[in-house]
């Protein structure tokens, strides 16, 4: 079984988070109709505990699934969703804590947040395995 170095999660991790807050902080402070810098500080102290969380979900995520194997629409998805999952857990009382709301509201809050990034999740996995693959093939020839 191939597995990821430890460079290569850590490059995964961040091109994730650093690709996300590009697109979510400006979209959530629209959205929430709040100060940019106010969400901005929220959502990059959740980007921190979900790259921890990536790091460690995806490790153990890639055992059970191997990172070179073939990964389909089912597979992709599981990964997604037991991401998101977890990290949903872990960031509603932090988000109620920062923006200062009640778990209902950070809940709301989260839920749309869960609902960019479940896509973007998705597609991150596959344009980085695709991308990689492609270059151990190339180094490989």
């Amino acid at each position: 079984m191939s597995t990821k170095s430890l460079t290569e999660r850590i490059c995964h991790a961040i091109g994730y988070e650093a690709t996300a807050l590009l697109i979510s902080i400006p979209g959530a402070a629209i959205l929430l109709n709040r100060p940019l810098g106010h969400i901005g500080i929220t959502v990059i102290a959740i980007a921190l505990l979900a790259m921890a969380w990536n790091m460690v979900f995806n490790y153990y995520f890639d055992r059970v699934y191997p990172p070179r194997a073939p990964r389909n629409f089912f597979i992709r998805s599981l990964q997604a969703i037991g991401f998101e999952g977890g990290l949903l857990s872990m960031a509603l009382p932090l988000t109620a804590w920062f923006m200062d709301m009640s778990l209902k509201e950070a809940f709301m809050m989260d839920i749309g947040l869960l609902i960019f990034y479940l896509p973007y999740t998705y597609l991150y996995n596959w344009v980085w395995d695709t991308l990689v693959n492609r270059r151990l093939k190339r180094k490989a020839a």
